[in-house]
């Protein structure tokens, strides 16, 4: 859980109502953009994707496989 705090901020504490909505807008064409990137990856086949660097398992589980 992260805590985030104003207090020590340079940032005013109120922003525009311009600039919240760029933020959101920016913030959402970077998640789209993101998502774009996954999904093609999704489609690329095992071996593609070994090839270019991807582990073969989740490395959280440290279950990766060895080189």
């Amino acid at each position: 859980m992260a805590f985030f705090s104003l207090e020590h901020s340079s940032k005013p504490r109120h922003s525009s109502f311009a600039s919240t909505v760029f933020g959101l807008s920016a913030r959402a064409v970077a998640s789209w953009k993101r998502r774009r990137a996954e999904r093609a990856l999704e489609g690329l086949s095992y071996d593609t994707l070994k090839d270019i660097g991807f582990p073969s398992a989740d490395r959280t589980t440290g279950a990766a496989s060895k080189r």
